[in-house]
């Protein structure tokens, strides 16, 4: 396990990486100087990523986590401020309220643009520049490889709604970061666990998606987001969900086994440009 400023990195050989940009629960204590960011220190808002970090060691599956509470920066929101799905309402890179709307600093006294960009030095480059080496050496190593994004989505919002919520929602941007072969496996590894499931609903835009996917290369993109009866029973703890989280580890690998090799010549965008603002 390595450790760096932006949480931890466990390299596989594996073609799939996980990213965890959600599943951290620290606030610096700079801020905890604050009242309100003092309940969030320690709250979890992605238990699904948690599961899935645990299946991804058990599988040799790349990953990568955060560890700063996502209200502190969060790693799956661009640079410009945008929010992290145009069907989501709510931006925050570096967020004001708690997704239960409670502010989180004093009128007048939200972080500066030098703060916010204090943050993304320390902490929103290094995991996106990680994330970039990882998918870049693992596709030195297979025609095709995945990047699976675990996050809370709309956990984080304030203006969220959970009645009726899907168990588990899936984008690709509109089906152009990955390969419709790879959807179809994770679909069907979470109808067979007995949940229901949507593809680019909510998620259809979301940045890592846009950013990250290069099928014609053979980088493929899939952001998912566990919700519903779903996200209800891992926040309870009632059961492990590990053989599921592993079934779609297996499904997914044999999915891209099954994909003819991308393009030896390799879109370099993503070492030329590095993370997109």
């Amino acid at each position: 396990m390595q450790n760096a400023s932006y949480g931890q990195l466990h390299r596989g050989d594996a073609p799939i990486l996980l990213a965890a940009p959600h599943t951290g629960t620290v606030v610096p204590d700079e801020l905890l100087a604050h009242p309100a960011w003092r309940p969030v220190d320690g709250r979890l808002s992605d238990p699904a990523g948690v599961a899935l970090l645990a299946a991804a060691r058990e599988r040799g599956v790349t990953s990568i986590a955060g560890h700063l509470h996502p209200c502190v920066i969060d790693f799956n929101v661009a640079l410009d401020n945008r929010p992290l799905s145009q069907r989501l309402n709510r931006t925050g890179l570096c967020r004001t309220h708690t997704s239960r709307g409670e502010a989180l600093y004093a009128p007048g006294s939200e972080p500066s643009e030098q703060e916010v960009g204090e943050r993304v030095l320390r902490y929103w480059r290094p995991f996106h520049d990680a994330l970039t080496g990882e998918l870049l050496r693992l596709r030195d190593l297979h025609g095709n490889v995945l990047l699976l994004v675990s996050h809370a989505s709309s956990w984080l919002s304030p203006y969220r709604s959970h009645a009726g919520a899907t168990d588990c929602n899936a984008g690709t941007h509109q089906g152009a970061s990955c390969d419709r072969r790879l959807v179809s496996a994770l679909t069907e590894a979470v109808q067979a666990a007995g949940r229901s499931w949507v593809v680019n609903g909510k998620l259809a835009d979301a940045f890592a998606a846009q950013r990250y996917g290069l099928p014609e290369s053979g980088i493929h993109v899939i952001e998912v987001e566990v919700a519903g009866r779903w996200r209800s029973e891992l926040e309870a703890q009632e059961h492990s969900q590990d053989a599921d989280m592993r079934a779609i580890f297996d499904a997914l690998g044999a999915a891209l086994k099954s994909l003819p090799p991308a393009d030896a010549r390799f879109d370099s965008r993503l070492v030329a440009d590095g993370p997109s603002a």
